[in-house]
């Protein structure tokens, strides 16, 4: 495939959606869009976008399989129709144009796309977020489930000076604003793909977050090594984090909290595995389908 998009489209029903949609960002979609497939019917067309630099034919070969295995489980529609397609780099930003509505996400906060011109609600903390080519729109159950876990956070703060924040491989920026925007002291962004650091720096313009949010380019090395953070945000892929433990660990501040996410059901204990034995103690659990996201504080 080229450098632009891959759209990978499959029918689906009602009882597969969600597993469907959830094993799709599994395999790193970066976008992912439902409609009704013809008028009159109960069949459901999920669109998933991919780099075109993507491994398609192994998604597709595994999305195979994956439709066995829930038919196995005595699902109705696992036989969707897969196709691929070719999406150029210019059509990427319509795409996201007609399919990306405002996103109540919390008490506080409303996540809408640049492009949307309202009428908003006014009792609501305003994000705009433009995805770009990068993932997190909120939308998505690991993203918004941080959002949900970050609010409640921020709120213990009270009228004290804000929290610092760090946020790891931060995607579009939508987690690191909304803690700007939540009252955090300062915050800072990192992400190794240089799309979604693009993305993330357009994404502070528009929300104006510059004044206390620094977004870097490159991974942990790119931090001064006495920085210390009261709240890390990691949404990311069971397999990165079950290797970084000790390290976010080293990153927090005593009595700091550490949010994970972009875990599926099946990974969990093994994540559990992994945390505890860099000293983490489980405070809070979400769940939304196949998806987890864990509150983790230092046990010692």
């Amino acid at each position: 495939m080229g450098e632009g998009y891959v759209a990978i489209s499959i029918t689906a029903t009602a009882e597969t959606t969600e597993a469907l949609a959830d094993f799709l960002f599994s395999e790193g979609a970066l976008g992912l869009v439902t409609e009704d497939y013809v008028e009159a019917s109960s069949d459901i067309l999920i669109r998933a976008s991919f780099l075109g630099t993507s491994p398609i034919e192994a998604i597709v070969a595994r999305l195979k399989d994956y439709q066995r295995a829930l038919t196995a489980l005595c699902l109705s529609g696992t036989e969707g129709q897969i196709e691929v397609h070719e999406v150029p780099a210019t059509d990427w930003g319509q795409a996201w144009k007609e399919h990306f509505k405002p996103l109540f996400v919390g008490r506080r906060l409303i996540i809408t796309p640049s492009w949307e011109v309202g009428p908003l609600p006014k009792n609501r903390l305003l994000l705009r977020i433009d995805p770009g080519m990068s993932f997190g729109t909120g939308h998505h159950a690991t993203t918004r489930m941080c959002l949900e876990a970050l609010e409640p956070f921020m709120d213990e703060w009270g009228e004290r000076q804000g929290p610092r924040v760090l946020d790891m491989g931060t995607g579009t920026g939508i987690l690191a604003i909304a803690a700007a925007m939540l009252g955090a002291q300062r915050v800072i962004a990192l992400d190794t793909d240089p799309d979604a650091f693009e993305a993330a720096k357009k994404n502070l313009t528009l929300n104006k977050a510059a004044g206390c949010l620094k977004l870097l380019h490159g991974g942990i090395e790119a931090l001064r090594p006495q920085m210390r953070f009261d709240l890390v945000l990691a949404n990311l892929d069971a397999k990165t984090l079950s290797h970084l433990f000790d390290t976010l660990r080293f990153l927090l501040a005593p009595e700091g909290r550490l949010v994970v996410s972009g875990i599926l059901v099946e990974a969990e204990e093994e994540i559990g595995s992994a945390a505890r034995a860099s000293g983490f103690q489980l405070l809070t659990r979400q769940s939304d389908g196949e998806w987890v996201c864990l509150t983790l504080a230092t046990s010692f």
